[in-house]
């Protein structure tokens, strides 16, 4: 799938109001234009996002970059100051804060846009791991979890791993570039324990790069570690 704006987002924003408003019936006589709030308004309606578990599934289960980055600048926009440049720029102060209350350092992570569709940012497998492990430690962790796909069942994994033992077993991202495959999350393996797995593939031409990682699946999955 492709997409493509044509609209720039103030005409878009009109746009939409202008074609919901005619699907209910009515219509709107004025020229589109921007503006503040007058302080004399009168609330009409409200809408209400749906919670933050909610959110997040459909953004792991579909890689849904336009979701990630609005969460990224609601958390900027809850946490600015005075001293932030602009949301994002807060949404990175209070990312990094938060991570170093987890004990993660974190050296190697640049965030710029905060969805991952960006030729900047950047993790090392080592500090995603720990992030994995302390995400299971988490008292949100099923919830985290269980908002991954999981492997040959759903979301962007729905189509991987069909008929091997990895069926169900993983709950596990995904992440494309065109020159970047990856992979992250948690995956079982014959024992039925639970591992912390981040592969990241970096090549000009990361052909069957999908076929390498789900290897690193099954090669978990079929030869734990002895104890």
């Amino acid at each position: 799938q492709a997409y493509l704006s044509l609209l720039d987002h103030p005409s878009y924003a009109a746009g939409a109001v202008r074609a919901i408003w005619a699907e209910l019936g009515g219509s709107i006589l004025g020229k589109d234009r921007q503006g503040s709030v007058p302080s004399s308004a009168k609330l009409l309606a409200r809408a209400y996002s749906p919670d933050l578990v909610e959110i997040i599934r459909d953004i792991n289960k579909y890689s849904n970059n336009t979701m990630a980055r609005q969460l990224f600048l609601s958390i900027g926009a809850k946490y600015r100051t005075p001293a932030d440049a602009d949301d994002s720029m807060a949404a990175q102060r209070a990312i990094r804060s938060w991570l170093a209350r987890k004990g993660i350092t974190a050296t190697q992570l640049v965030m710029e846009n905060g969805s991952g569709l960006s030729r900047a940012e950047r993790v090392s497998v080592r500090e995603m791991s720990k992030i994995l492990q302390t995400a299971w430690k988490s008292p949100y962790a099923a919830e985290f979890i269980s908002s991954l796909p999981l492997t040959a069942m759903d979301g962007t994994m729905r189509k991987r791993l069909r008929r091997t033992p990895m069926e169900g077993q993983g709950h596990i991202k995904t992440g494309t570039l065109n020159n970047v495959r990856a992979i992250s999350g948690f995956s079982r393996d014959k024992n039925g324990d639970y591992w912390a797995v981040v592969a990241i593939l970096n090549d000009p031409k990361p052909w069957g790069a999908s076929a390498v990682l789900d290897q690193v699946l099954l090669d978990v999955y079929k030869n734990p570690r002895t104890k």
